[in-house]
Order: structure tokens, then C-alpha cells, then sequence
């Protein structure tokens, strides 16, 4: 065993934690993420699984494998969180306007004219 591995299942077990404690989420979201961290723990501890899976698929080493599969996954991140922002921003819009128009229509009705 190497001195990264012991330390890289900790991060991720940190990761996972923090999670779970401050994001609460679907319970299908937390199935993946429990995946993840599954699949993540066995590709440390058992290295030589990636390079056979890479192997079985054509690619020469597990780490590339790795990467080509992390890019897209990230790629998808990044969309997934633009989508929720957007559509965030789409609801405080709609929260402020109706508020602006609510006080627009209590200051006519108190100003006497």
C-alpha cells in the first residue's frame, strides 16, 4: 500500500461526509454519489482494475480511462449547475416582481389624491 491511497480514501470520505451533512438532496442523488465513492474507493485501492476495464475497452491505460470518463462527467457538472442557477434566477425574478408590484399597488392605495 502506498502513502496516497490511505490519504486519498480519507478525502473522499471527508467529501462524502460533507455531502451528506450540508447538501440535502433526492435519495437517488445520494445513491450516486454512494456509488461514486464505491467505484473511487475500489479504482484506489485496486488500481489494476482500471487498467483492465480500460483494456477491455480499447483504451492502453487506466488513468487515461479515468479522464476520458471524468471530462464528459464534469462537462455534465458544469451543465447541471448552469441549468439550477438559471432556473433559480428565473424564480427570484418572478418572487421580486410580484413583490414590486404588490408595493407599487400598497403605496397607491395609501397616497390620498
Amino acid at each position: 500500500m502506498i502513502l496516497a491511497q490511505p490519504l486519498l480514501v480519507i478525502l473522499l470520505t471527508t467529501l462524502v461526509v460533507l455531502y451528506f451533512v450540508k447538501l440535502r438532496s433526492r435519495a437517488s442523488d445520494a445513491l450516486v454519489v454512494m456509488v461514486c465513492f464505491g467505484f473511487a474507493t475500489l479504482l484506489i485501492f485496486r488500481p489494476l482494475v482500471a487498467t483492465r476495464l480500460a483494456h477491455a475497452v480499447g483504451i492502453g491505460r487506466g488513468v487515461d480511462l479515468i479522464f476520458y470518463l471524468a471530462i464528459p462527467g464534469l462537462a455534465l457538472l458544469l451543465l447541471l449547475l448552469f441549468s439550477r442557477t438559471r432556473e433559480l434566477n428565473m424564480k427570484l425574478t418572478a418572487v421580486i416582481r410580484e413583490l414590486a408590484i404588490s408595493n407599487a399597488r400598497v403605496q397607491s392605495e395609501s397616497d390620498p389624491q
